[in-house]
């Protein structure tokens, strides 16, 4: 299984996803702001960001940039409540898109193809 981490500014959201994530076997970790995403991202990597893009001090789409530059290991998952292709629009090259209107399946399915791709 793989590592991954949730980058969401809604409690509710980041242990939804980390709940259903560690019960099938992910090691999870979560926060809620790209500062304190940037501080783990110091001490290691993860195979999968599920990424926010409306975040309190630094949007997902300035996080998603840097992930590129400096860390191009890790595959992002924009997650959020705009239409997939506005996500697309606002964040291009990510791994995969998640409207969070869509059911928790459509995410499962999302993170397994992008961690067998």
């Amino acid at each position: 299984m793989g590592s991954i981490l949730v980058v969401d500014d809604e409690e509710k959201i980041r242990r939804i996803y980390g709940d259903l994530f560690v019960s099938e076997g992910h090691e999870v970790f979560k926060t809620s702001n790209v500062i304190d995403a940037h501080e783990l991202f110091k001490k290691r990597t993860f195979d999968i960001v599920l990424l926010d893009i409306n975040l309190p001090q630094v949007d997902g789409r300035v996080f998603y940039t840097l992930l590129r530059t400096f860390n191009s290991r890790s595959k992002v998952i924009v997650c959020s409540v705009c239409p997939v292709e506005d996500q697309i629009k606002l964040i291009e090259g990510a791994a995969g898109y998640y409207d969070k209107s869509q059911s928790l399946d459509v995410l499962r399915n999302r993170v397994k193809e992008v961690l067998n791709s």
